[in-house]
């Protein structure tokens, strides 16, 4: 096997690997919440937009054609390996070009435009009861969430009492207050 071909194979494997580490992790930027996670009004933060250009999945799509291409060139044409490395580099940059349009053109776009109802943005997080709420009454949560614990004001989703200590799933923020309904309830349904 020659230079171009294993060059290429390294080339095509971390570009594959970098794409699904772009998939499973996401492109923003990692920054540090301004606000409560509660007191979001939406997921979007422009602070955290990744740049269209220079990012983990345009640096794969870069590699995975530029690996692609120089593999099968080197395997399947007498072209010499300048040939093979400058048409690689080519369908590579074009690669990289369109990931970088998607990226820009759909995909920022889409996220500014993305508007979910902020009573729904805690929905789902585990919480535990730090003070008990009556029947009908609010009590006291804490939950963690990037990394950050925050208390709010509880109520169950349902009416009923919620005892200090139990652990219980957000369904809800509305106006400050928090609508769970216990883990065990959920669990059962699970």
């Amino acid at each position: 096997m020659s230079v171009v071909a294993v060059v290429s194979l390294i080339f095509f494997v971390v570009g594959l690997l970098l794409g699904v580490s772009a998939m499973l992790h996401g492109t923003e930027r990692p920054v540090a919440p301004k606000v409560a996670p509660h007191e979001r009004r939406s997921e979007h933060d422009p602070a955290s937009e990744p740049s269209p250009v220079a990012n983990r999945s345009t640096v794969a799509a870069f590699a995975v054609a530029f690996g692609l291409t120089g593999y099968l060139m080197s395997r399947q044409s007498a072209w010499p390996a300048w040939g093979t490395v400058l048409t690689a580099i080519a369908v590579g940059g074009a690669a990289f070009a369109l990931q970088s349009l998607l990226i820009a053109r759909w995909a920022i776009p889409s996220a500014r435009a993305d508007e979910p109802d902020p009573r729904y943005l805690l929905q789902g997080t585990l919480a535990r009861v730090t003070q008990s709420a009556d029947i009908n009454g609010t009590g006291e949560l804490v939950y963690v969430l990037d990394g950050h614990e925050c208390a709010l004001p509880v109520r169950s989703l349902d009416g009923t009492a919620l005892a200090e200590g139990v652990d219980v799933v957000i369904d809800r923020v509305d106006e400050g207050v928090a609508y769970a309904e216990l883990w065990a309830t959920v669990e059962q349904r699970l």
